[in-house]
């Protein structure tokens, strides 16, 4: 069927006016081929052009009822599945019809009609052109040349590109030379213009052209000068690198002509200012600004390009960068500088910033400015110190321009500046100077130009110029981040310092004494007049400060610093102290009406104390200072508002505009005192001084706030809450605080979402997938976060005492958990079909409880707990049961695999070489050749425990070699146990666990702990607690559940090591006494004044056992005397009050503030400088911590408390007492760290998979030995002990001593 040719014409010439852009950018011929080619691809609106609707409407005419045809033909074939039928079917019919001949003869017609039309698009645009070129002068020569130049062979339409041959090119480049006539040139410059950049680069007259190109640039002609400014404009469109670099050179060697000149006395003086709209300045602006845009974009293509190309773009910007034009007819007249004209155009040196990012072209710049352009960095270094002197000589002048250039900018058209001042020019040129030089020492190649020699020969230093900058900030105006736009020089300089000083490398190699003086000048002028400099400098200077004490280099600057000069006080005059001082005296002068102002600058100090006071080094040197309670006093005085203002009043105005801005400033002010309170729990002896101030509760609110809005912790921190959340959870009033706050509620319920209540989204597209692993990694976030806050005994007897399981009768679907105790209930404990029948995914849900119980059961106190309360074992047991066939054979799965598992650690109790715990995985075994068994482990359900779980241990007798040591012993009298003594017994300790740690068994340990022990107790400085004897009459009658159910576990174990002989019966009997004897002695020296608090069993007898005395009463080969003599003896030292938790359970031998915190000194002291000691020494260790929302303090404390047990060997838990009891307090903390130096790799390789808490606390330690780190543990009480055993000490009330 025949179409309209207008209707054709009409839509052909519709699709060229909407593909004339791609033409116009393409390069070529077949760039734009190629672009039309694939339009469909790249033109969303390809389908909607009238053409191609007139294609497919003739199409569907002509080919419709063949198309239908051979559908119905091919579909009546042999059935083919949906998917694969389908493809197959199509690709028949598509071939059927494409080789018929309607479809050749409909693609025929559809030729014929576009070659038709297209015919008549071409001539009516050559008729256009054609009557163009005739309105002008049909006489003059170039018209007639420009006719002759396209009449051969040259393409276009409505003023498109031309493509030229060599000739035509040749003939343009002798009409652009310089001697020809004004037209004659603007014309041939015209043609150029539309030539494709990449022929005309490509063309032998290139050479010639430049030339030519160069004189147009320079041409007196204003359109010349536009039209070759154009051309240069286009060709850095082009990709091609060598077409650019020509270009960019081209462009540059104009521009140093310019300036170079001999006659360029056009140049304005820096004394006459700049006015931007004379013609001149405006024929160079526009070089400058066309020069800079490049220079900023060609950053992000160089990388592909050769060396060559980016060592010429540097070199010519450089070359024109030291550029200084000097006046022909006055030598004194200094001119403008290209660089005056750069920072006009880009005053905060953008383009050096792109540059220097990359190693590839930094390496370049740097070079060129080390070799060749040395006078580029000497002109900035310049620029920077002069400005700077003369802003401190005359601070008004700073002040008048800093208002000027308030809020302006160049390309601002509304409120366009013209004309610039001499000081303006040079405030203009030292942004950039700024800006360039800030970019160079962030970078070590950088800080290598340095120092600088001036032209005066003086040699300028980093910190020379540093200091110099910071000098600056005491003019600042505006406060740092302000939401005022201004190039106020302080303000730039601050940002740039901040910058630096956020830099590990150069804070470690760059700051200095003399940078951190000149940081405290203001903060010592403060202190010593009461004087303080403006809001702006003081903030400026606490955001530097802030941002050195980000890294750790700058961290011990602060703290330690490089004087050793005292303060009248007597204190050492770090600035750490400097600062905190400050920031404690601030507090103190602030009260409820303090301004605004005044508390941004307080709070900003107290964010860098913050900085240093979140670490355990920090806050040992800053908690003389008591800062805590300084923020606590000044957070009780900020005034409670009781109403809040409601809508109606502000519109009623009964609350006015001042009222509202100081409630908000009050808020604020509360917000970040609360704030700077909570990162007290950075650390565990934070947390005790936090829990002091009574805030812990508001804090702990605040806290799940910002964790719940997942808010960072601060401007300086990397990672969120985690870290805070563990360690507050690991003390009793954190965890009290932490329900309080709802955060146990909120993590029950999002794990209850993931695992119970997937999204309806999920389930509309698709079905969960059945999850791969344990525990999905959908809620393994949340798995984590449960083990955090139940990672100590001290949480889970919070969570758990005397609380009952629901145990209802029936559980709707919809019924959510609420508490970890509803989790137990309706994810541990399934002991009634009604349980079962609650749970969407039974088995994915039962799998999560019983590993969360692994993980709980693992602190053998918190499966004590829930035994003796919730009856575990027996349910687990009857679950077993009831998982069994008919034959009473059991069935292996993957829920009875776990409280198998579960099973065997609750009852076999021993180190890595002790017992055999089973995988929880489920495995072909290879039994026999033709048998494989999938889960060769036996699996049981009744006591006793099934043999194959328990490792035969080796006989406990001491060797031969026992008497050397012996004979050490006996050889002195009882009279002798002196510090003499101690120093020898020690000496020779070392050497024999060093040599041969074997023969240190039972017997011998008992004895030489025994003569040590003796030793101690006549130096007052070991001897800390005074006791009193305790009676028979005052013996306890009864130990509670937990404690007997502990009794009953050491004795299995005892019996198991062959440490205990005699019948069960009196064993336990010998221990009861030992517990009931100790139970007694403690709770007569408690301070039985002290009172619960918040709902926090704070008196009473300690609530876990006493693994530490059951231990004891093990080396004493369960002799009850020996045991308790040896115990009471041992009390009395300072080793006791770590070794022994139950010691200083709520006693009168510590500060009150101590025992009525609810904290553990295992805790806020030894697990302190567990954490201080592993920053410095294991980093690597210290940060995988952190990334893992995990505190190396926590799981330290628990190893402690069960004293080892399940996690190393009986030989090696006596050898660690040992270690502690004879060396001294403090190697608890160096054990613990070789601990976790000999887990290492172990700890490195779970941040990966992050599930550190849960391996460290499931795993024993494999092949550690304690006498194998005794000489790295002898180092580190070299290094340590001065700062451990004093800080120990205190712990001792002042009654006491």
């Amino acid at each position: 069927m025949a179409s309209d040719p207008e209707e054709v014409l009409s839509s052909l010439h519709q699709l060229v006016k909407n593909v004339e852009p791609i033409i116009r950018d393409s390069d070529s011929v077949e760039a734009a081929e190629d672009a039309i080619l694939h339009l469909e691809e790249t033109d969303e609106n390809f389908h909607k052009y009238d053409f191609v609707r007139h294609i497919r409407n003739q199409l569907e005419s002509s080919m419709g009822q063949l198309i239908d045809e051979e559908i119905e033909k091919n579909s009546l074939g042999d059935s083919l599945n949906a998917t694969s039928g389908q493809e197959t079917l199509v690709q028949l019919v598509t071939t059927s019809v494409a080789e018929s001949k309607g479809f050749s003869d409909v693609v025929r017609q559809l030729c014929n009609e576009t070659v038709a039309a297209s015919e008549i698009i071409i001539q009516n645009i050559e008729d256009e052109r054609l009557s163009a070129i005739g309105e002008e002068d049909s006489n003059s020569q170039p018209s007639r040349k420009h006719q002759s130049v396209f009449s051969d062979g040259g393409s276009t339409y409505d003023h498109g590109l031309y493509f030229l041959s060599q000739e035509q090119f040749h003939r343009i480049a002798d009409e652009m030379d310089s001697n020809r006539p004004l037209p004659v040139r603007r014309e041939a410059l015209k043609r150029l213009c539309q030539v494709p950049p990449s022929d005309v680069m490509a063309s032998e007259s290139w050479t010639q052209l430049r030339i030519s190109l160069l004189a147009a640039l320079a041409d007196s002609d204003s359109l010349i000068a536009h039209d070759a400014l154009s051309f240069h404009a286009k060709m850095f469109a082009v990709s091609n690198h060598h077409i650019t670099r020509e270009t960019y050179t081209c462009l540059a060697e104009h521009l140093q002509s310019i300036f170079m000149a001999p006659e360029n006395d056009y140049l304005p003086a820096i004394s006459e200012g700049l006015d931007i709209a004379q013609p001149e300045v405006v024929h160079i602006m526009k070089r400058i600004r066309l020069l800079n845009e490049y220079q900023r974009q060609v950053p992000s293509i160089w990388v592909r390009y050769p060396e060559t190309f980016l060592e010429a773009i540097v070199d010519s910007t450089l070359s024109i960068m030291v550029l200084h034009p000097k006046s022909a007819t006055n030598v004194t007249k200094r001119l403008l500088t290209p660089l005056h004209y750069i920072s006009l155009v880009d005053a905060e040196a953008n383009w050096i910033r792109k540059w220097l990012h990359g190693n590839y072209s930094r390496c370049i710049v740097i070079k060129q400015m080390q070799e060749s352009y040395r006078d580029f960095l000497e002109d900035a270094v310049e620029q920077c110190l002069s400005f700077c002197d003369k802003c401190r000589e005359k601070q008004s002048n700073e002040e008048a321009l800093t208002k000027k250039f308030k809020q302006q900018k160049l390309n601002d058209d509304d409120n366009r500046r013209t004309n610039y001042t001499p000081l303006e020019l040079e405030h203009l040129v030292f942004i950039h100077s700024l800006c360039v030089l800030g970019q160079l020492l962030l970078y070590s190649d950088g800080r290598g130009l340095f120092p600088v020699r001036l032209k005066s020969g003086r040699a300028v230093s980093i910190q020379r110029l540093v200091v110099a900058w910071i000098q600056l900030l005491n003019l600042a105006k505006y406060r740092p981040k302000s939401e005022q736009t201004t190039q106020e020089p302080a303000m730039l300089v601050g940002k740039i310092l901040r910058s630096l000083c956020s830099s590990f490398v150069f804070v470690e190699s760059c700051v200095t004494g003399d940078v951190i003086d000149a940081l405290l000048e203001p903060i010592k002028s403060w202190i010593t007049s009461e004087r303080a400099a403006s809001e702006a400098t003081m903030l400026h200077v606490a955001e530097i400060l802030a941002s050195l004490t980000s890294t750790a280099p700058g961290r011990h600057i602060l703290m330690y610093g490089t004087s050793s000069k005292k303060s009248n006080g007597g204190k050492f005059s770090s600035a750490a102290h400097i600062v905190t001082e400050f920031a404690q005296k601030s507090l103190r002068r602030n009260s409820s009406n303090a301004s605004y102002q005044s508390c941004l600058v307080t709070g900003a100090f107290i964010f860098v104390c913050r900085q240093m006071y979140n670490t355990c080094e920090g806050l040992n040197l800053l908690k003389e200072y008591r800062l805590h309670e300084y923020i606590a006093m000044a957070w009780k005085k900020i005034p409670i508002d009781e109403t809040e203002p409601s809508l109606t009043a502000l519109e009623d105005n009964r609350i006015k505009g001042h009222d509202l801005e100081l409630s908000q400033s009050k808020s604020l002010w509360e917000e970040s005192l609360l704030d700077n309170l909570l990162n007290y729990a950075a650390t565990p002896k934070g947390v005790l001084l936090l829990q002091q101030t009574g805030a812990i509760n508001e804090c702990v609110s605040y806290m799940y706030m910002r964790y719940r809005n997942k808010l960072q912790v601060s401007k300086c921190e990397k990672f969120g809450y985690g870290v805070m959340v563990t360690q507050i959870a690991a003390t009793t009033p954190g965890i009290a605080a932490l329900q309080r706050s709802g955060f146990g509620t909120s993590l029950v319920h999002e794990l209850w979402a993931g695992i119970e209540c997937a999204s309806d989204e999920i389930r509309m597209t698709a079905p969960p997938p059945y999850p791969v692993s344990p525990i999905d990694r959908s809620v393994h976030k949340t798995f984590i976060g449960l083990v955090n806050i139940m990672s100590s005994y001290d949480a889970v007897h919070h969570i758990f005492f005397k609380k009952k399981l629901p145990n209802k009768a029936s559980y709707s679907f919809r019924e959510m958990p609420d508490s970890v105790v509803d989790v137990l209930d309706r994810l541990v404990m399934i002991n009634s079909e009604a349980k079962v029948h609650s749970l969407f995914n039974y088995e994915q849900s039962h799998v999560f409880g019983l590993r969360l119980l692994n993980v709980l059961v693992c602190c053998l106190d918190s499966y004590l707990l829930l035994e003796t309360q919730y009856n575990i074992q027996q349910t687990m047991l009857q679950m077993q049961k009831d998982d069994c066939t008919y034959e009473g054979n059991m069935i292996i799965d993957a829920l009875s695999v776990e409280r198998n598992h579960i099973l065997a650690r609750t009852q076999a109790i021993g180190g890595p070489n002790e017992r055999r715990l089973p995988p929880r995985q489920i495995e072909l075994h290879p039994t026999s050749k033709k048998q494989q068994n999938v889960y060769p482990w036996p699996l049981f359900n009744k006591f006793p425990l099934p043999k194959e779980y328990w490792l035969s241990v080796g006989s406990q007798t001491p060797g031969k070699k026992e008497s050397v040591v012996s004979r050490f012993l006996s050889k002195t009298k009882a009279s002798d146990k002196n510090r003499a003594w101690l120093d020898q017994c020690r000496a020779v300790f070392r050497k024999i666990m060093s040599n041969s740690p074997a023969v240190l068994k039972n017997g011998l340990l008992a004895d030489l702990m025994d003569k040590a022990v003796i030793a101690q107790a006549r130096m007052t400085e070991e001897k800390t607690f005074q006791n009193s004897s305790v009676k028979d009459s005052q013996i306890k009658d009864k130990l509670n559940s937990l404690t007997m159910a502990g009794v009953k576990m050491v004795v299995r174990y005892g019996k198991h090591l062959n440490l205990l002989k005699g019948n069960t019966e009196s064993v336990v009997n010998n221990l009861v006494y030992v517990l009931k004897r100790c139970q007694s002695h403690l709770e007569e020296q408690q301070d039985h004044a002290v009172s619960n608090q918040n709902e926090i069993e704070l008196a009473g007898p300690y609530h876990g056992f006493d693994w530490f005395a059951s231990t004891i009463f093990l080396m004493m080969g369960g002799n009850k005397d020996k045991a308790w003599s040896f115990l009471l003896k041992t009390s009395d030292l300072l080793c006791s009050g770590f070794l022994w938790p139950a010691r200083l359970h709520a006693s009168v031998h510590i500060p009150k503030e101590i025992s009525s915190s609810g904290i553990r000194p295992l805790f806020s002291f030894t697990g302190h400088y567990v954490e201080f000691i592993l920053q410095n020494e294991l980093p690597l260790v210290h940060s995988t911590f952190r990334m893992c929302g995990y505190t190396p303090s926590q799981i330290c404390q628990h190893w402690l408390k069960q004293c080892f047990w399940n996690y190393m060997d009986w030989l090696q838990i006596v050898h660690y007492i040992a270690v502690v009891v004879v060396m001294g307090s403090d190697y608890q903390v160096y054990i613990c760290i070789s601990i976790l130096k000999h887990l290492q790799e172990k700890i490195l390789d779970h941040r990966l998979t992050q599930d550190l808490q849960v391996f460290l606390r499931e795993n024993a330690f494999d092949d550690f030995a304690v006498s194998a780190y005794m000489d790295y543990m002898s180092s580190l009480e070299d290094k340590y002990r001065k700062t451990i055993i004093p800080d120990f000490r205190s712990i001792v009330s002042k009654k006491n001593r």
